[in-house]
């Protein structure tokens, strides 16, 4: 009788033992990653389609200021709506714009609500015969600038030929190991309606500025002129926005190579100079391809940017500036698109 018993205690334990669980890091990468949207400006390249084929794919950009504004650029619109206001065909963050009418609204309200269903939802089971929800590590990676790609699958216990919901997150190298957050999605949801649609999206966010505290050094009125004060680039590299944030203290006050793929929004003098800053994004494709940019109009004329911000990738000589605030990201003042070197002084040019 003990040895049955004994049997059945360790065929017990056993058996617990050997019940899949879920990677307990997914919870922990996905608690981190909701804390930064919701205090940071996210960006989201999202893209709808159906499964029948019978709906077109809709693809638009969304921006987010948390609590006070949020941006969807789509079909060659761009909207915005503030926080308890409604949608506006605007240009400057719906400071000013022309209200969007009737049906209009409708796909504009189906992004904004989409964006956070993979921050926010754990999932739903309408399958029962499949188990209890197990999420596992599926991939991992390093890319090219060697961070760590990690791909968790949200499945099930009993696994099917199902598509699974996927989350992707990114590993910086020589990051803290918790410093990891969300920058991929991709799997079905459920639409109010009940119908099933492929989501898939890209995230990235920009730490947030406080303007009051700038003081920067001044851009000079002709940018040639003043450029012969100006250090020589640092190196033939073209720096991304997110190497730049990631070294910003050693690259200080220097001068890098960048190349702008298109500028986004209005642009506003913070720099109480002349200069106008803009968010803008590079060519890496990397998870945060997004920067701050402060350019003179005369460049924004000479370039082409002031008529077409898409016009990139325009490739820039831009002066590092970092502000006094720890969280604050650096900001690059483009001082032109052309160098010249001569008794070891340089000269841009637009």
């Amino acid at each position: 009788m003990r040895s049955v018993l004994f049997s059945l205690l360790s065929f017990a334990v056993f058996s617990s033992l050997a019940a899949e669980e879920s990677d307990p890091r997914f919870e922990k990468f996905m608690d981190r990653s909701r804390k930064i949207y919701e205090t940071n400006h996210m960006v989201v390249d999202l893209r709808l389609s159906s499964y029948d084929s019978k709906i077109p794919p809709a693809e638009c950009h969304y921006d987010r200021y948390p609590g006070k504004v949020e941006r969807i650029k789509f079909n060659g619109g761009t909207f915005a709506r503030k926080q308890g206001g409604k949608w506006l065909a605007s240009d400057d963050w719906g400071e000013t714009g022309k209200p969007v009418k009737g049906d209009g609204t409708t796909p504009l309200n189906v992004f904004a609500s989409y964006v956070d269903i993979p921050l926010k939802s754990k999932g739903e089971n309408r399958d029962k015969s499949q188990g209890t929800t197990i999420v596992r590590l599926i991939d991992q990676h390093a890319d090219e600038e060697g961070s760590d790609e990690l791909t968790f699958e949200m499945g099930r216990e009993n696994r099917t030929g199902v598509n699974y919901p996927k989350y992707t997150f990114l590993h910086y190298k020589n990051a803290d190991p918790d410093d990891v957050v969300l920058y991929k999605f991709s799997g079905p949801i459920f639409s109010q309606g009940g119908s099933k649609v492929q989501f898939d999206a890209r995230y990235g966010y920009l730490v947030a500025v406080k303007m009051n505290v700038v003081n920067a050094t001044a851009a000079p009125e002709n940018s040639t002129a003043q450029s012969e004060n100006l250090s020589q680039p640092i190196s033939d590299k073209t720096y991304t926005f997110q190497e730049i944030e990631k070294s910003k203290a050693q690259l200080k006050d220097k001068i890098v190579r960048i190349e702008i793929l298109r500028l986004l929004g209005r642009g506003s003098d913070m720099m109480g100079d002349g200069t106008l800053r803009f968010i803008a994004k590079d060519n890496s494709g990397g998870a945060t391809p997004y920067g701050q940019v402060a350019v003179l109009p005369e460049g924004l004329e000479k370039t082409g940017l002031d008529k077409n911000p898409d016009k990139g990738p325009l490739t820039c000589y831009a002066r590092v500036h970092v502000f006094p605030e720890k969280k604050a990201a650096a900001i690059c003042v483009v001082v032109g698109t052309k160098v010249s070197m001569e008794n070891g002084k340089a000269t841009y040019a637009w």
